[in-house]
Parts: structure tokens; C-alpha cells; sequence
């Protein structure tokens, strides 16, 4: 008797410990993350590192699924499940799959499972995830502000023409006025090209030529125009001057030979050879990123910004999947990636001593490895300010560890504020007419933007078939929409 209620009590140990051991068993998620290729080439041994952390600490695991535009495009509209997904203005819609539910309110659990990363961000951050009480993701703080820069050779800009880096000028080189340098430019280097771009155009070179309502669209409001009467008309991009005015100017320097001829069928032009001249959307900090890109000194001058938009906070953002069967613990991950110093830094930089080294603290510098096997979009991921900053492999580029707080300082001083923050257009009503008109964009935008095309000839032709596929339809709603949003 003894015996058996020995080996009673034994069993109902082992069974008891055994329910223990599969409550205790990690979640696994699945994450949708950008790429415009394949996943990095060392990724999973980096993923392996960040489960053995996130288990530990959250009881949580993932897999990170590396998806191109049309990958994701695909995956969603078969209605393929996953829990956590990268979402923006240009990839993976954030507007259009917030007007389809795809996204999960997690105001209500913010509270108890993302008040880690809460503290680190800053209050204006959230507005373009916000409606109403209702919060649909959380906004990586990156340059959420929108800061369009030249990146510029130092070679040519500094030893040959003798520009002071430092000073409030070279800071600031507007964009008509970059044609003049380009000029001195090819006097100097006949034969050689200083803008040398793909089909397209110049980086980010319409990111602060109106605030948009739609960039897809290309629907926006004029800069101009506000603390107007007109601030709340929605236009089109080309009706509003300051658009039309940098089309003109493309095309100037487009004949003038300052950009390569085969530009609008250019694929790719990667940073290494694309030219003296550069740009980006950036921040003054950023050089030392694109110092590595470019496989060269340089330094940044802004040309344009910086502006406080609904598109610029919805740059990058995690979502949540409203058919999530973990809610809980995708937020749980979400907030360990944007508050957890070491588990960020491995997933941006990947082993330390492999793909990259502590240069000094705040500050590392990729390995020739890290560079070629942990090459990815790291403001995609989360928090771009949690962690320590990239060093350039020049003296002349160094890197600045203060730079988000200085960045967020610079927000609040010096952005120009859209009155629409948090507004987001819902094509659903005319998604036929905006379907068409993109096509009709596509068949132009990318001589447009290079230069190639005279605006005076094509933007008439644009605008007239624009029109005729729907414009004046896609205009009224975006404005009814933003009328009702206003409370007008």
C-alpha cells in the first residue's frame, strides 16, 4: 500500500511538473519586417540571440519574416497570419489597412505592458497613431520630423572649393542653390556628372514640398498657404507652386548635364558612386551613416524642414494584427525592443565582436562582416534612438552620441507644426479612381523627378489625364474627410 501510494504521489508530481513546464513554454510570434531583398545574411543567428534574451525576459519568442513590398502585399490580401508588422506611408499602407481593421487599439494595453518604452518617447510623437482614445501602433522615435539634407563630398566641397563644414552656410545650402556649386563642379571636372541618381530622382526629394495627405497619391496641403484661409484646401501635388518650381529646376540642371542622362531607367544607384552630391531625409547626426554608405568623408546641409507631419510620425511604425492571438505578448516584444538597450542593439548591429565593436561607450563601428551580413533598414525595426550611435570610418566624420536629444530639441524649437496631425485619408471610397491614378503617375513621375521631362509640356498632359480617371472625385473626398476630421 505504501508502495502504491508512493508511486501515486510520484505521478502526480511528474504531471504536475510537466503542466508547470508547458505553461511556462515561450510564445512565439510572428513579425513582418521590411526589406527590399532577402533577410541579412546572418540574421539567423542574430534572431537565435534575440530569442534566448526575449524568452528570458518576457517568456516570448519570433520570427522575424523579411518581406519585400510585394511580398507583404501578398501575404495581407491572402489573409496569411502574423502578429506584429512594420507599416508606413510607402510600405505596407499604414491609412489603407487601418481603414481595414488590420490594426489593433492597443491604448488599453499600453498602460500595463509599454510604459518602458513610454518613458523614453517623446508626448508629440504619438500623434499620427492616435484617434481619439484609440492608439493603432507605436511609432519608432527616429527623425519622426521631417529634415530633408545634401550629403556632400568633402573632397570636392571642402579641400577643393575651401567651404567651412561648420559654419551656419554650408549648413544650410537651399536647393536651387546647389546648382551653382554643381556648376563650379563640371568647370572643374569636365565629363563628370555631380547628381548622379536612379529613376527615382533625388532622395527624398518631395518629402517636404507639401504636407501630404496621401504621398502615394500624391495629395497634399501647401506649406504656403498656412495660417491662410486655403491651409485646409487638399491639392493636388501639382497645384501647389513650390512642387512645380522644384520639377523646373531638376530639368535645369537635367540639361545643363549635372544629372546622369540615364536616370529615368536607372534601377539602383547605390551611395558609392552616386556622385559629389547627395540627399536624404535625415538628421544632423546621420552623416556618419551615410559617411559609411558612401565610402567617404562628407558632411550634411539641409535644405528643407524641418516639418511636424501626420506622414513624418507615420515614417515607422509597429502595429499589432487585430486577429493577434497574443495581443499581450506582441506588445510585450514591442515594448522590449524600444526599451531594452541590449536587445535593440543585437538586433540593429547584430554579435558584437563579430558584426560590430564598442568603439567607445554610446559609440560603435561596424565590422567589414557586419557591413556585408547585418546590412539592413535598421529605423524599421524600432526605437533608432535606443542604444549606441554608428561611427564613420573617417576622422573627419565623427560621431555625435547627443544627437537625439538634439534632435528632439530642435522639433520643438524650430518644426513647422500641420494643423491635420493624426489624420489619415481612407481611399476605400474612391479606391478605384486612386488605383488609376497612380497608374497614370507612374507612367510620368519618374522622367519628372530625374529631370528628363520639361514640367512646362508634361505636368499639363499629367494633370489632364489625372482628371480624366478621377482627380476631382479623389480631391472631394480627401477634403469631406478632412472637413469631418477638422470638425467643419
Amino acid at each position: 500500500m505504501k508502495k502504491l501510494l508512493a508511486f501515486l504521489l510520484a505521478a502526480m508530481m511528474l504531471i504536475s511538473m510537466t503542466s508547470f513546464a508547458v505553461a511556462e513554454e515561450p510564445v512565439k510570434l510572428t513579425w513582418w519586417w521590411f526589406t527590399t531583398g532577402d533577410a541579412p545574411i546572418d540574421w539567423p543567428e542574430v534572431e537565435a540571440k534575440l530569442n534566448e534574451i526575449s524568452a528570458e525576459k518576457i517568456g516570448v519568442t519570433c520570427e522575424f519574416k523579411w518581406m519585400t513590398a510585394d511580398q507583404i502585399m501578398l501575404a495581407t490580401q491572402s489573409g496569411e497570419y502574423f502578429d506584429l508588422a512594420f507599416t508606413c506611408g510607402w510600405y505596407n499602407d499604414y491609412a489603407t489597412n487601418l481603414a481595414n481593421g488590420m490594426w489593433m487599439d492597443i491604448a488599453p494595453l499600453l498602460e500595463e505592458y509599454g510604459q518602458d518604452m513610454m518613458k523614453l518617447m517623446p508626448d508629440n510623437i504619438w500623434a499620427g497613431v492616435k484617434q481619439g482614445d484609440a492608439i493603432y501602433g507605436v511609432p519608432h522615435v527616429k527623425d519622426y520630423g521631417i529634415e530633408v539634407f545634401w550629403i556632400l563630398d568633402t573632397d570636392f566641397f571642402v579641400d577643393e572649393l575651401g567651404l567651412d563644414p561648420t559654419s551656419y552656410e554650408a549648413k544650410h545650402i537651399g536647393f536651387e542653390e546647389m546648382g551653382e556649386y554643381m556648376a563650379k563642379y563640371v568647370e572643374l571636372h569636365p565629363g563628370e556628372v555631380p547628381l548622379k541618381v536612379n529613376k527615382g530622382g533625388v532622395t527624398s526629394w518631395m518629402n517636404g514640398l507639401a504636407d501630404w495627405i496621401s504621398m502615394e497619391y500624391w495629395l497634399g496641403l501647401d506649406w504656403e498657404e498656412k495660417g491662410t484661409e486655403e491651409e485646409l484646401t487638399v491639392k493636388s501635388a501639382l497645384d501647389i507652386p513650390k512642387f512645380y518650381h522644384v520639377l523646373e529646376v531638376l530639368h535645369d540642371w537635367y540639361e545643363k548635364g549635372y544629372i546622369n542622362a540615364d536616370a529615368a531607367v536607372t534601377e539602383s544607384m547605390p551611395r558609392s558612386i552616386a556622385g559629389v552630391v547627395q540627399s536624404g531625409q535625415g538628421w544632423f547626426g546621420a552623416e556618419t551613416v551615410w559617411a559609411n554608405a558612401k565610402q567617404k568623408a562628407c558632411f550634411i546641409s539641409r535644405y528643407d524642414g524641418p516639418y511636424l507631419t501626420t506622414d513624418g510620425l507615420l515614417g515607422s511604425v509597429t502595429a499589432v494584427s487585430s486577429y493577434s492571438e497574443h495581443p499581450v505578448e506582441a506588445v510585450k516584444l514591442v515594448n522590449l525592443m524600444n526599451s531594452d538597450e541590449e536587445y535593440r542593439t543585437i538586433a540593429r548591429y547584430g554579435i558584437e565582436g563579430k558584426h560590430y565593436e564598442v568603439v567607445e561607450p554610446g559609440i560603435v563601428k561596424r565590422t567589414d562582416l557586419g557591413n556585408t551580413n547585418m546590412s539592413l533598414a535598421a529605423y524599421t525595426q524600432g526605437s533608432y534612438a535606443l542604444g549606441p550611435v554608428e561611427a564613420s570610418a573617417f576622422e573627419s566624420v565623427p560621431a555625435n552620441p547627443h544627437q537625439w536629444t538634439e534632435l528632439v530639441e530642435r522639433y520643438s524649437a524650430e518644426a513647422v507644426v500641420s494643423s491635420t496631425l493624426g489624420f489619415t485619408f481612407d481611399i476605400t471610397p474612391v479606391a478605384d479612381q486612386c488605383l488609376a491614378m497612380k497608374n497614370v503617375w507612374e507612367q510620368y513621375i519618374y522622367e519628372m523627378q530625374t529631370g528628363t521631362s520639361d514640367p512646362a509640356v508634361v505636368v499639363p498632359e499629367l494633370k489632364a489625364e489625372l482628371e480624366a480617371v478621377g482627380l476631382n472625385e479623389v480631391l472631394a473626398e480627401a477634403q469631406a474627410q478632412l472637413n469631418a476630421f477638422m470638425g467643419k
